[in-house]
């Protein structure tokens, strides 16, 4: 790859199984550290343990200014959606402008536009520091990846973009200085297993009081700041996962049910608890017995913020607009992203989303990235790097 390409280089990354669960992103994260060093770059691969892998690549053109790009190497797995993608999942088929392949959007083909962002940029660049911080593991929760870095290892960056798709409807919609965070829990409700022909004289039904839970839940809204509601609100996804009962001729004793709630700025842990099990206290009869477990590593990933006066905000706006011909707003991402961990652990301002691709063909059969998208990207990634760094000088 002596003339690097961005979408040639998709098409190899693509062909990359990266699956988490799955092989993980080893062989992904060592292609790019020799990649990089065909390019003269230093890199450092960073395991939390065997084939966790995070890769760090660093260019240096002096001065003390720093900038990162992020992405995430691994990629959710095709599971049980197989038969119905219309193409090979890990080969990149490009019909028109869309290219179709597993990570896509999500996120090969920020990762590509990236690393070739950073090889232009080393051969002009006057000052400046720019790192390519490739995480492990954002896909189920980043233990592996940005939380274990951030708690282990110096990132040296007075600023991070993170390249997830931007589109949600539709390409750039937004550039997103707010990542959502998550608080995911599991209720389990315990009545008394017996004879179900005897079921009118034991408590109720383990899963019969679930349903009334999960209903309950389902009109949740948790307390939030108000400056907030313009911007978005929390999202409460109840019984993502349920299970309960035995057989036939079984009166259920346990049942038992996962809920995700997505979170603005500004919410606390201790107050979602409260009015969650206060909800819950409420709605079950007084028969059956409930317990509220909140996930360990994502029970709470607070939602997060750059500033959209911060010199990268400024910088990703003015790129964008330079690139695509429009100014891109400032919004708020619908899901969370490694700048959670970024901003809590590592204390560094992260901006949460601006990438090629759209969010809602993420996870799924046939995810595409539009291959005008993945050029546009790299430009925009090249263009932010130089007026981050000119902005040092001003």
């Amino acid at each position: 790859m002596s003339n690097l390409d961005e979408i040639e280089l998709l098409k190899t990354i693509i062909a990359i199984d990266s699956s988490n669960p799955g092989p993980y992103e080893i062989e992904l994260a060592r292609f790019f550290a020799d990649l990089a060093k065909q390019h003269g770059f230093k890199s450092e691969i960073i395991e939390s343990e065997p084939n966790r892998a995070n890769l760090i690549i660093n260019i240096d053109a002096g001065g003390t200014r720093n900038l990162g790009l992020s992405g995430h190497l691994d990629t959710k797995p095709v599971g049980e959606a197989a038969a119905e993608w219309n193409t090979p999942p890990w080969e990149l088929v490009i019909n028109g402008d869309i290219g179709y392949g597993l990570g896509t959007s999500d996120m090969k083909g920020g990762l590509a536009a990236m690393f070739v962002a950073a090889v232009e940029w080393s051969k002009t660049a006057k000052t400046g520091n720019l790192s390519l911080i490739f995480t492990a593991d954002e896909e189920a929760g980043s233990v592996h990846g940005a939380k274990y870095l951030s708690n282990n290892y110096p990132l040296k960056a007075d600023a991070i973009l993170v390249g997830e798709p931007s589109g949600v409807k539709k390409p750039w919609e937004s550039i997103f200085t707010i990542s959502r965070g998550i608080s995911c829990f599991e209720v389990v409700i315990n009545g008394k297993q017996g004879h179900s022909g005897l079921s009118k004289t034991l408590s109720t039904s383990a899963t019969v009081a679930a349903a009334a839970a999960i209903l309950a839940l389902n009109k949740f809204q948790p307390s939030f700041p108000k400056q907030v509601v313009e911007t978005t609100i929390p999202t409460v996804n109840s019984a993502v996962v349920i299970g309960g009962g035995v057989t036939y001729g079984v009166h259920p004793g346990e049942a038992r049910f996962k809920c995700d709630i997505r979170l603005v700025p500004g919410m606390d842990f201790e107050t979602l608890q409260k009015e969650v099990n206060e909800l819950l206290q409420k709605a079950l009869p007084s028969d059956v017995r409930f317990s509220v477990n909140f996930e360990p590593g994502i029970g709470w990933m607070p939602a997060v913020e750059i500033a959209n006066e911060h010199p990268l905000s400024q910088a990703v706006q003015k790129a964008t607009e330079i690139v695509l011909g429009e100014k891109v707003p400032f919004g708020t991402y619908p899901g969370g992203t490694d700048a959670t961990h970024f901003i809590n652990g590592s204390k560094i301002p992260t901006l949460a989303s601006i990438g090629p691709g759209w969010l809602s063909v993420a996870h799924g059969p046939n995810e595409k990235v539009g291959i005008s998208q993945v050029r546009q990207a790299k430009d925009i990634y090249l263009k932010t790097a130089d007026l981050f760094f000119e902005s040092s000088n001003e």
